[in-house]
């Protein structure tokens, strides 16, 4: 039996579609997106393609935009390990 790739209903995109969209979406090179995730660079390439087609994304960025839940933005920090700032403290 073949391996089991569970898509995101919404998007249609793979675990490993999304990946790919946080890595770059977090500031990272094709070519370090391609050696964190152990693929050719071409490969790194040829899926944002394919994502951005599939989205009807006009560019990276977009992709990312149209990839996030529809309730993703602003009702949690992208990044919940991260610590909010502390509120400044009366003198």
């Amino acid at each position: 039996m073949g391996a089991t790739h569970t898509r995101d209903p919404d998007t249609g995109l793979s675990p490993a579609e999304r990946e790919l969209l946080r890595l770059l979406g977090s500031g990272l090179t094709d070519e370090a997106a391609s050696n964190r995730l152990g693929v050719a660079v071409r490969t790194v390439r040829r899926q944002m393609a394919s994502v951005m087609e599939r989205l009807g994304a006009a560019s990276r960025f977009e992709a990312g935009l149209k990839a996030e839940p529809p309730n993703a933005a602003g009702s949690e920090p992208s990044h919940p390990e991260t610590p909010s700032p502390s509120p400044p403290t009366a003198p």
